[in-house]
């Protein structure tokens, strides 16, 4: 199954828990970004990132098709 990570940018500060949180790097956070970013790996759907976020800022929802490389 394939999953997939949404951010909520009007919800987002940019405290980058999410990607702290995150055990299959599918969220970075880079310095010199406001936001966080996709990660090198795809989201296995653990919902780590949407229960550790204090600001909803995270959604997760399952594809129907394998994300594009």
């Amino acid at each position: 199954m394939a999953w997939e990570w949404r951010l909520i940018q009007n919800e987002c500060t940019g405290c980058g828990i999410c990607a702290d949180v995150c055990p299959h790097e599918a969220i970075s956070m880079p310095r010199e970004a406001a936001y966080p970013e996709p990660g090198p790996s795809f989201c296995i759907g653990c919902m780590a990132c949407v229960t550790q976020c204090p600001f909803d800022a995270i959604e997760v929802k399952q594809l129907t098709a394998l994300p594009a490389e």
